[in-house]
């Protein structure tokens, strides 16, 4: 327990030393999840008003559509902040530093790329979705297998999609050679069986689990306080909740930057030390 803890404790802190240095990243994901938001309510309308007109049946092709369209502008606004904070963190890895408007410009560029990406991405939420219905629509048996059909297909498209961003941002492809370098990156330095040892989510679980203790202790004392006092202590931890992931957030998307410029080019990035990167994988 004590290795884990020490070497999550070191990624964390190399991470952190970079998102220091270029602290606007941390403005991307927070705007990735203010857009996000207003876009999923945006795309609630259509719902709610064909609900709304009496004798009006919503067509199931339709709410597919509703769903792939969804799909569609949320990774779309991901990636594209993604691409942002990647490019941020390529910039710092090599020797320069990018400021805010000069990532956002960056994803402009490349947004034909990343609206590919998007389309690709959608796809493949829309095809697990169907899987998903088709197994609560099935009996015990087959819905045992296709859900376990879901998750195993899940976990290979996060695993095999992880560097997928780095990809497009460092060697300029398309969604599908941007998945091939992906792969190839596992591939190339932890081998086909790619098992996550060590990183930043068993300290940031920590931090999270510290700030549901904390607030919680602290509401239950208050429990006899005013309403606004509690409500005012509910608002104080969800920021605390909020800011632990954001800055995760960019943390681990600067140590899989890191991670992939090392299975491409076997060199060590700034501020990042052999241990770390080369043990961050292992063989089973």
């Amino acid at each position: 327990m004590f290795e884990v803890f020490s070497r999550s404790w070191e990624i964390t802190k190399l991470s952190f030393k970079v998102v220091k240095q270029d602290k606007e990243m941390l403005l991307f994901p927070l705007l990735s999840g203010f857009f996000s938001v207003i876009f999923f309510i945006l795309m609630l309308f259509p719902s709610v008003i064909s609900k709304l007109i009496e004798n009006v049946k919503v067509d199931e092709v339709y709410g597919y559509l509703l769903v792939f369209l969804t799909y569609l502008g949320l990774a779309f606004i991901s990636t594209f902040f993604s691409v942002a904070t990647v490019y941020t963190v390529k910039t710092r890895f090599d020797g320069e530093n990018a400021s805010f408007l000069e990532s956002i410009k960056f994803s402009f560029s490349k947004i034909h790329l990343i609206f590919m990406w998007s389309l690709v991405s959608a796809t493949v939420g829309l095809i697990l979705k169907l899987i998903e219905e088709v197994a609560e629509k099935s009996g015990d048996t087959m819905k045992f297998v296709l859900s376990g059909v879901r998750v195993v297909l899940g976990m290979a498209w996060a695993i095999v999609s992880i560097f997928v961003v780095p990809a497009m941002v460092y060697n300029n492809v398309g969604p599908i050679d941007a998945l091939k370098n992906s792969g190839s990156a596992i591939k190339k330095t932890w081998g086909e069986s790619l098992v996550r040892v060590y990183g930043l989510g068993f300290i940031q679980g920590l931090m999270f689990l510290l700030g549901i203790l904390v607030f919680g202790g602290i509401g239950y004392l208050l429990r006899s306080a005013d309403v606004m006092v509690l409500v005012g202590l509910g608002f104080i931890g969800f920021i605390y909740l909020l800011g632990v992931f954001l800055v995760f957030n960019v943390a681990n998307t600067v140590y899989n930057t890191a991670l992939f410029v090392y299975a491409n080019t076997g060199k060590i990035p700034e501020g990042f030390t052999s241990e770390v990167i080369s043990h961050a994988y292992q063989k089973k």
